[in-house]
């Protein structure tokens, strides 16, 4: 194989890298991000604690009333196909194809809705500075940390696996080197 080819191969393998690197990234925000929204439809970033300017706090303040319009128009529709599911379930005499069918369907809404928050993240997070994006990975870590808390409370640990740490931090410095 030529020299040319190997190293092209690096640079695709990198690419590569770089996009399962954000995916991962991308699957732990939407965790921390949407399934709040599904509890009390709050959110864990506390976006004045960035020091926004006027214009990034107009232009957060817009995809966050874009994020409530798709959230208010995905979020009832999940519900109505969940209390269906649920009435099918109690029917003893239930059609197993329509049982599928209505939980398919919940699955793509939700999907749906996982794809709008992490869409408009990204926007947000755009807005931001490089200093307002570590800022805002700090905050995000913090609450991944106290839902982990939440979720386990015997575990003494309060960290994060070694592993997602160490992507989360790379996926971080790629950002903040965007040309690398």
């Amino acid at each position: 194989m030529s020299t040319k080819m190997v190293s092209g191969a690096g640079i695709n393998n990198r690419s590569m890298y770089k996009v399962a690197k954000k995916v991962v990234l991308v699957i732990g925000i939407q965790s921390v991000l949407v399934m709040p929204a599904f509890a009390d439809e709050s959110c864990c970033v506390d976006w004045s604690k960035l020091n926004l300017t006027q214009q990034q706090n107009q232009q957060i303040q817009t995809l966050e009333s874009q994020w409530q319009q798709d959230y208010n128009q995905i979020k009832p529709a999940i519900q109505d196909e969940q209390r269906r599911l649920q009435r099918l379930l109690e029917t003893h005499n239930a059609d197993p194809v329509e049982l599928m069918a209505v939980q398919q369907s919940i699955t793509r809404k939700k999907e749906q809705l996982n794809a709008a928050a992490t869409a408009n993240y990204l926007r947000k997070r755009q807005v931001l500075n490089e200093n307002q994006q570590h800022q805002l990975g700090v905050m995000i870590q913090a609450r991944i940390d106290a839902k982990q808390k939440e979720m386990h409370p015997n575990v003494q640990t309060n960290e994060m696996p070694t592993r997602l740490q160490g992507l989360m931090q790379r996926v971080l410095q790629t950002n903040s080197g965007k040309g690398n």
